[in-house]
């Protein structure tokens, strides 16, 4: 595929000082939304150091860190954030936009225009245009992404550091598997984003019920019940509340992946009292075809499926 070629012929046509400004981890069920505002130089498309800068989600981690460095070089540049706790009081667009003015303040800069990627403008002390899909057409958002997205990550990377479990250091904070599971083993963190679901509803009183500890022997599957998580991963829990596994969606694909705990607590992908039905294949996201299944397996009428990497 083809990446987009990002250009400076709105920045030409606001004229003057203008900022580009894009932001980083909307979508995230915790840390900051990050945004940045960045200056290039009039000589920026000849920058041969900069050749191939585009929309931040079309790089690799190594493209974004080069870029990152090159436009430090050489731009003004401002970054900002909002956090969880602003996000949950005045949502997540409100929060971004108030990034962005963050960012804008941050260049310590007077600026004459400023370009945002996507349809809504910050409010700033300066003509706005507003480019959907800007990062992907006009240079200095594209810059801005960059910037935005590397900082954001390496934030996310100290913080799984404070706050282990969850995988920050590798989902930056979405919505994996193995962030899900973490939410629901050790709970939510001050950097999560409890206004966003599932946290709205997981945490809310009396809340899921989940135990994490080691269980002995398979459990009554007559007493399995499911926890929704998202739309493509259940939790799978015995009769007394302890988790035994994950229903999720693979290729239009329910499939059981079992999980176990070690006597401190840590989760062992793949093991558990259901350990040997890890992998089986089941129609649909529902306790009673999963307890067919699941019966079927221990009773070795159906053998399990081809083992699939666990949640």
């Amino acid at each position: 595929m083809t990446r987009p070629v990002p250009d400076m012929r709105l920045e030409q046509a606001m004229g003057g000082v203008v900022a580009g400004i894009d932001e980083a981890g909307r979508a995230p069920l915790a840390g900051p939304v990050v945004a940045a505002a960045v200056v290039l130089p009039e000589w920026a498309m000849a920058d041969p150091a900069l050749a191939g800068l585009t929309d931040s989600k079309l790089l690799s981690a190594a493209e974004r860190e080069r870029f990152d460095a090159r436009i430090r070089a050489v731009a003004r540049i401002g970054v900002a954030a909002a956090g969880a706790a602003a996000i949950d009081r005045i949502n997540i667009l409100n929060a971004t936009l108030l990034a962005m003015s963050r960012a804008v303040a941050a260049l310590r800069l007077a600026v004459d225009a400023a370009l945002i990627d996507g349809n809504r403008a910050p409010a700033l002390p300066c003509p706005t245009r507003t480019v959907v899909g800007g990062d992907r057409k006009c240079l200095s958002i594209a810059a801005g992404s960059v910037v935005a997205k590397v900082a954001r990550d390496r934030l996310m990377r100290r913080l799984a550091r404070r706050y282990p479990g969850y995988g920050w250091e590798s989902n930056m904070g979405y919505g994996t598997d193995e962030h899900y599971l973490g939410l629901l083993r050790l709970g939510a963190t001050p950097h999560h984003r409890r206004s966003f679901a599932p946290l709205s509803t997981l945490f809310a009183p009396p809340g899921p019920g989940l135990r994490f500890v080691a269980v002995a022997g398979p459990p009554e599957t007559a007493r399995l019940r499911l926890v929704p998580l998202r739309a493509d991963l259940c939790a799978v829990c015995d009769g007394d509340g302890c988790h035994v596994g994950v229903l999720k969606a693979t290729r239009r694909q329910w499939r059981f992946n079992a999980t176990g705990y070690d006597a401190a607590g840590a989760p062992v992908p793949g093991g558990g009292p259901l350990a040997a039905c890890h992998g089986t294949a089941v129609p649909a996201a529902r306790e009673a075809p999963l307890r067919r299944c699941l019966d079927l397996c221990l009773s070795g009428a159906a053998p399990a499926a081809t083992p699939v990497s666990a949640a």
